[in-house]
């Protein structure tokens, strides 16, 4: 994109500010959704007792953290630190992280995968379909060795490299697998997750009408998945990622200057959603050191 930072410059000063406003509150309220989840989650380990408002809290703090941290979900080791000052097990608080942002992100995948079978074949680029294809296929992989024991088995193989930590997985493990005894909950996190990740979809949608450009669903559904696991390679925050991804995969369709506009509008809501995240840090003093210990 070099060289054409003055055009990219000039699309940003033509955005609709109200449109971005919109997109940013969408935003917001697709984390506050997630928060619910993250609730349910924890609250299923039953022995972590948390409220709402610690859950949305723990939610952007982790926006705040991933601007420090590795890869873009780096601040889920901060909120796991700080759920764990809730319980005398550990494992659980990073077990009930864990369970919940792989739901949001299998969510994600499985709607792009839905979305393609319905998807005119002839419109959809080969690449984008195989790229779905392969991170469905890794999902369902993925999710059949959390949930099932005996697959699991057959990669035990693996646990020879991890001596050191060997027990530590295993009780890692063993805490995600039995959730599996717990469907109702699976199925009222993914509902949440379907809502959740449905205004996160229009939000986005909604920042590139707001700079004059307009983004069909369906690309919206079949690309946005692609982008979000590129954006858990080593990075900040997926920093560069992320937004090299979105003037690959958008650019095609309204031209790189804008594709790589909306990745900047999209920066500044994560900006903004991490600097309240960084006052929510900054002003409660249960996270200033540690949420309530149970007494």
């Amino acid at each position: 994109m070099r060289g054409k930072y003055s055009d990219i410059i000039g699309v940003l000063k033509r955005t609709n500010i109200s449109l971005f406003g919109l997109g940013l509150i969408i935003f917001i309220f697709a984390l506050t959704v997630a928060s619910f989840r993250l609730k349910l989650i924890i609250e299923a380990q039953g022995t972590i007792p948390i409220n709402f408002f610690e859950a949305i809290s723990l939610t952007f703090i982790g926006y705040f953290f991933n601007n420090f941290l590795p890869t873009a979900i780096g601040g889920d080791v901060v909120k796991a630190y700080y759920l764990s000052k809730k319980t005398v097990g550990k494992v659980s608080s990073f077990t009930a992280i864990f369970i919940d942002r792989a739901i949001g992100l299998f969510t994600m995948i499985f709607m792009a995968f839905i979305a393609l079978l319905f998807a005119e074949d002839q419109l959809i680029d080969k690449t984008i379909k195989h790229t779905i294809y392969a991170i469905t296929a890794i999902s369902i992989v993925t999710v059949l060795f959390m949930m099932n024991k005996n697959f699991a088995k057959k990669f035990s193989v693996l646990l020879f490299f991890l001596k050191p930590v060997e027990e530590k997985m295993k009780n890692l493990y063993n805490a995600i697998n039995n959730y599996r005894d717990n469907m109702m909950l699976i199925f009222q996190s993914l509902a949440i997750s379907v809502i959740s990740q449905i205004l996160f979809f229009a939000s986005i949608g909604i920042l590139a009408f707001g700079i004059g450009s307009r983004i069909p669903v369906m690309d919206i559904l079949l690309r946005m998945p692609i982008i979000s696991a590129m954006s858990l390679l080593p990075s900040i925050n997926g920093l560069g990622l992320r937004e090299g991804s979105t003037v690959l995969l958008f650019g095609p369709m309204i031209g790189k200057e804008k594709a790589f506009a909306v990745s900047i509008l999209w920066l500044f809501v994560l900006l903004i959603v991490s600097l309240i995240g960084g006052l929510v840090y900054g002003l409660s003093p249960q996270f200033k050191v540690k949420l309530k210990e149970v007494e």
